[in-house]
């Protein structure tokens, strides 16, 4: 694989020579493990540049994205190659265990939510099915935050993954820069205007390229990282608070100009004509956040390239194409104008200019009434309308065949050994290139063997669960109990109270009656709340001082219990992941953008049970009825509520005993937590109009946890929805749903 006539061994030994003068018997693990990703850059650092001869003969895809999430580094690389057995081999010979290494890995941090997860199964994909691409992203060299507890309490610390992270980075030598703020002295050169900047921070740029590397392939594609230390030392969400956002704008602006910057700067090297930029790139947009990208090209264009409006239009509109990966208003971003003008003054005239381009163009076509120009204008109510720079300046595509795309090579080929060797003896090898493969499950659902193969692989998977929590929590877990996850960040929009408040209710149930005949369960809770968000700080103390008092009671005889799993990573992620039997998508519908996570959990065996917002819909407009239980208000009934107020809440509450109690529990009855810390908890369901619809939705997600458990009764049942759960791959797979979207594109631009 790697060319050298040197063994595995031999290189190992030179470099730790050069890095150590140890040997690999001696060498600490750190050390060895250093020596062995270097090894393996070797490798990857060979395919990288054929990889980029091959693609010097195809247009490439550009792909940029605030968020990434490559994972743990050495097992994906050496699983990825092929070599897993052979390095493993070669570290028995001198008495080593490929184990200790793997656990000094560590996950980059470039990412924490959806949109990195979507990030890493489009560039897999990319890398993995022989697309020509690059990816471009942020460096950020203390992550989100690792989070711990504390009493029960949320704690923050940087994610200091760069010392062994930055083992995996290639360094470049080129230097850009860009300027935020200042001035734009406008002058006359004949009839041409002359835009010179003045004053304004000045950035510089550098990047580093980390290998994106294909399954059983010779080719690895690069993610361009880039590293501003003041800008993207730490990683902004997008929800931040206010003096937070103009950080994140400066980091979105920062990815946007380098990405621009180094494309160009690239094409021009390569002796390429301007006017022939769009044939060469096409620049694939996903995230409103990041468009951008359109007027700053036109920037580069027009100011540095010194090419006229007319020829700097022509090649921009051409090069990018848009595609929405959300219906919902707010995932489609406007941008404060006060702000966009101050920091970014000279693309603030290019935001004018293609203003009054675009209206004009359509004023030509049809006159436009004032309700028109406010819905078309880019520049309106002191807003930048992104969605509006793409429909004048992006060929807009539909949208993808739908929005959620997962790698499977990543969440069941490496996370799921077991359930891939079933699979791969009972369907053969095809599904790993072709998803679409896994469409052949449906001829087994009447195969009582497979069924119980199925089971007793997600039984094993649990018991490698308990024991790792046995080990680091000493809480002991029935391995034949209901394993229930939900595992997103928490926060109001989240809903993870609604699901506090039903444990409550079966917790109070089984006190009063230790004997009830009830499905055990075992319920997961993990993710991070906002540094900001003190409510959801507070849930996360209440969730654990809820799984303390519930864990140590023997009288409830284990049919309940509660965990809360702190700094979810990957590494967590595939031992919890592969376990889990149902996983909560419990999303506000009106609020719910993207979100891919729960699939994760769902093409490992997982049922769901869900709200009604687009993407539960969409899984069981996929999937039927039977591995998606959904609940509650649609998107329009929840709309509704928070333009009127529901009159109807103080009713729901009395009425109904069991939420009456849970509720009332917050406030220190039922001598379960203290009354005085969680009264804002019930406050915010009474007081202020049930913001998260928690009340409203109550009786019927608490009906479809009963459902859900009479479906949990019947074994082989319950393994056939997991079959269609697994099948959901052929659909929701990165390489389907790129595959699909590829030939639209190209179809549409051709």
């Amino acid at each position: 694989m790697t060319g050298n006539t040197k063994t595995i061994g031999e290189r190992l030994q030179e470099i730790l020579f050069q890095h150590g003068a140890v040997t690999i018997e001696e060498a600490a693990s750190g050390e060895l493990y250093r020596a062995l990703s270097y090894y393996v850059r070797e490798t990857l650092g060979k395919q990288i540049w054929q990889t980029d001869r091959e693609m010097g003969r195809h247009r490439i895809i550009v792909y940029l994205s605030m968020e990434h999430l490559p994972g743990l580094m050495l097992q994906k690389n050496l699983d990825y190659l092929g070599i897993y057995d052979e390095i493993d081999k070669t570290l028995k010979e001198h008495g080593r265990e490929l184990e200790e290494l793997l656990a000094e890995d560590r996950e980059l941090g470039l990412g924490s939510n959806d949109m990195g997860l979507l990030a890493n199964g489009l560039m897999d994909t990319f890398a993995s099915c022989g697309y020509s691409a690059i990816g471009y992203g942020l460096l950020y060299r203390e992550g989100y935050f690792r989070q711990g507890l504390k009493d029960g309490e949320q704690t923050e610390e940087p994610d200091n993954w760069w010392s062994r992270g930055k083992n995996w980075l290639y360094k470049s030598t080129v230097a850009l820069k860009t300027t935020m703020g200042g001035s734009v002295d406008i002058s006359k050169e004949g009839e041409d205007l002359i835009f010179t900047q003045k004053g304004g921070e000045e950035h510089n740029i550098r990047y580093y390229d980390l290998p994106y590397t294909g399954w059983g392939n010779d080719r690895t594609l690069r993610l361009r990282l880039m590293d501003n230390e003041l800008l993207t030392k730490r990683l902004i969400p997008s929800n931040s608070l206010p003096e937070k956002n103009r950080q994140r704008f400066k980091q979105e602006y920062l990815l946007i100009s380098g990405a621009m910057q180094d494309i160009v700067r690239e094409h021009l090297e390569k002796g390429n004509p301007i006017d022939l930029l769009d044939e060469h790139y096409l620049f694939l947009m996903m995230d409103s956040h990041l468009l951008l990208a359109i007027p700053e090209l036109l920037r580069i264009l027009l100011d540095d390239v010194k090419l006229s409006w007319d020829e700097a239009w022509d090649i921009t509109s051409r090069a990018f194409y848009y595609t929405p990966i959300s219906s919902i208003e707010e995932a489609m971003n406007k941008l404060e104008g006060a702000m966009t003008r101050e920091l970014l003054p000279r693309l603030w005239l290019i935001l004018e200019e293609i203003h009054h381009r675009y209206l004009a163009k359509l004023s030509d076509a049809a006159p436009l009434k004032e309700e028109g120009r406010k819905a078309s204008g880019i520049l309106w109510d002191n807003e930048v309308r992104l969605i509006n720079i793409a429909k004048a300046g992006a060929y807009q595509g539909p949208p993808l065949g739908h929005p959620l795309a997962i790698s499977h090579r990543r969440w069941l080929l490496s996370a799921n050994p077991k359930l891939r060797d079933l699979l791969l003896e009972s369907l053969g090898e095809g599904f790993i290139s072709d998803p679409w493969e896994l469409k052949k499950l449906d001829d087994l659902k009447g195969d009582a063997p497979f069924l119980d193969s199925l089971e007793r692989i997600k039984t094993d998977n649990k018991n490698t669960l308990a024991k790792a929590i046995f080990d680091t929590k000493g809480i002991l877990l029935d391995p034949y109990a209901l394993f229930d996850g939900h595992i997103r960040d928490i926060n109001d929009d989240n809903r993870q109270l609604l699901q506090v408040l039903w444990v409550i209710d079966q917790y109070l149930g089984l006190k009063d009656e230790p004997n009830l005949d009830v499905v055990p369960r075992v319920i997961f809770i993990g993710g991070r709340a906002a540094s900001h968000d003190m409510t959801s700080k507070l849930l996360i103390r209440l969730i654990n001082q809820l799984a303390d008092k519930i864990n140590r009671d023997i009288t409830i005889k284990d049919k309940l219990k509660l965990l809360f799993i702190e700094d979810l990573s990957q590494r967590r992620g595939e031992l919890l992941i592969p376990a889990i039997e149902l996983v909560q998508s419990l999303t506000v519908p009106s609020k719910g953008g993207l979100h891919i996570g729960g699939l994760t959990s769902m093409v490992n065996g997982a049922i769901a049970m869900g709200s009604r917002d687009d993407t539960n819909n969409l899984i069981k407009s996929y999937s039927g009825k039977e591995c998606i239980k959904l609940f509650g208000s649609t998107k329009e009934e929840a709309q509704l509520h928070y333009e009127i107020r529901d009159t109807k809440l103080q009713e729901q509450y009395y009425r109904n005993k069991e939420l009456k109690r849970a509720c009332e529990a917050l406030l220190g009855r039922e001598n379960l937590v203290d009354g005085n810390l969680y009264r804002i908890l019930n406050e915010g369901l009474i007081k202020y109009n049930d913001h998260s619809l928690v009340l409203r939705d109550y009786a019927e997600y608490a009906r479809g946890m009963d459902e859900v458990s009479g479906w949990y009764l019947d074994r082989h049942g319950w393994s056939r929805r997991m079959l269609k759960s697994i099948a959901l791959l052929a659909d929701f797979s990165s390489d389907s749903v790129v595959g699909i979207y590829a030939k639209k594109m190209w179809q549409e631009l051709s």
